[in-house]
């Protein structure tokens, strides 16, 4: 009877220590980072908000802070699976598409649709691809006290611009910042949404968009939204300056104006001036060069962009207000000529370079249809024409997006954005 209950005894032990063992080795320990939020390391890991906090008696998966050990249960390795999948591939000498499908176990069509690729015989060693479809995170359980995050589109191509919006379940303050740059928000209290510009030389792949809610208690709660940025299929061009002119290309005169410029349009006012979208700058329409294409200028490397929309038009046509806004600069530069500066808030501004006689001054309030000058050929130019250009956050975006119904129906499709903004007062 003794030896049967020493034996009990000792398989217990055993059993109790194999336990122990497997416990041990079924789990990992993270420390939470700053900005970490739960359903980020749960993503991570492949496990549930709610196995999360309940793994670690978490009453409130909201308040983590950075330095806190975390216990993460394992999973299967089947479980694993989606998560070992990499978000992007780089095309290496040798690739096809097909054979990049295969190898990440997704289907052809998934991958071409993905990419936005037109032609799958014409990929470039080099090429980044977007190999998971990061819309699937839009359905993953949000922290408190956000109801949903939203993006107008989750590819976005380079130099076009991007809407977010989000609503709570209670009152806050947001803030967001897209590439560790600020976003322009409209709203309060619990909706709020915001206009992002994406850099024409974005590098293609994932970037990333990050809200911060702080609640009435003070807490701040963190959600990070995936956007992958695509090519642009921007076309290039040579640019051949009127004789005499070259010296306007020198680096310093180049930097020292743009430092001018920029510093206005660094001077954000969230009020929302414009309503709908925006017109054409002149009543002809005769489009000479597009936006984003790749700059060379007298047959030297093409290292920039074109920043905006050049319209044909002859000396002295009328150049109008495209929107509501506030004229904040009007004077002559050595590269823009004859320029004007117009602020339609939220970080939003609009230029026209190169007039021959402005007719408005800094501090004038126009509406759309407003005369602010007249087309000239001052400044570094090929001949008389209006370059046009939209500033969103000191990024230079598309600007046919805004003359188009495209940005204007992303932000109205949502109630809220039409009852929520605080405008500026009309005179």
């Amino acid at each position: 009877m003794k030896n049967l209950r020493l034996i009990l005894i000792t398989f217990f032990l055993i059993s109790l220590l194999a336990w122990t063992i497997h416990a041990q080795q079924s789990e990992i320990v993270y420390t939470v980072q700053v900005r970490d939020t739960l359903t980020h390391i749960a993503e991570k890991y492949g496990v549930s908000v709610n196995q999360l906090a309940s793994y670690n008696n978490l009453s409130n998966p909201n308040l983590i802070f950075a330095g806190q050990q975390l216990r993460v249960p394992s999973t299967s390795p089947q479980d694993n699976t989606l998560s070992e999948l990499p978000k992007t591939y780089t095309i290496q000498a040798g690739d096809s598409l097909f054979a990049v499908a295969s190898r990440f176990g997704i289907t052809l069509n998934t991958l071409i649709e993905t990419n936005n690729i037109q032609n799958p015989d014409s990929i470039q060693i080099g090429q980044v691809l977007i190999l998971s479809d990061v819309s699937d995170v839009a359905s993953a359980i949000l922290p408190y006290p956000y109801n949903s995050v939203e993006l107008s589109e989750t590819y976005i191509a380079q130099g076009k611009t991007l809407v977010v919006y989000a609503s709570f379940s209670e009152t806050v303050t947001l803030t967001a910042n897209f590439d560790g740059r600020a976003v322009s928000l409209a709203g309060e209290g619990e909706n709020y949404w915001g206009i992002v510009g994406v850099h024409a030389l974005s590098e293609l792949g994932i970037h990333y968009l990050t809200l911060q809610a702080t609640m009435s208690d003070g807490h701040v709660s963190t959600v990070v939204k995936d956007v992958i940025v695509v090519d642009g299929g921007y076309l290039s061009e040579v640019i051949q300056v009127i004789p005499g002119r070259e010296d306007l290309l020198s680096a310093d005169i180049i930097q020292a104006e743009y430092n001018k410029v920029s510093a206005i349009w660094g001077n954000v006012t969230q009020n929302k001036m414009w309503s709908g979208n925006f017109a054409h700058p002149i009543a002809d329409v005769r489009l000479t060069s597009y936006f984003g294409t790749r700059r060379s200028y007298g047959g030297g490397p093409a290292t920039s962009f074109h920043g905006g929309l050049d319209y044909g038009a002859g000396e002295g046509v009328p150049i109008y207000a495209p929107a509501p806004g506030i004229v904040v600069m009007a004077e002559g530069l050595d590269i823009r000529g004859n320029a004007v500066l117009i602020e339609h808030g939220m970080g939003l501004f609009s230029g026209y370079w190169h007039q021959t006689e402005i007719v408005v001054q800094v501090g004038d309030e126009v509406k759309t249809g407003d005369l602010i000058g007249y087309v000239g050929s001052t400044g570094l130019v090929t001949g008389a024409h209006l370059h046009w250009e939209i500033r969103l956050g000191g990024i230079a975006v598309e600007p046919l997006q805004w003359v188009s119904h495209t940005v204007h129906d992303k932000i109205y499709r949502r109630g809220f954005a039409h009852n929520r903004l605080r405008y500026l007062p009309q005179k």
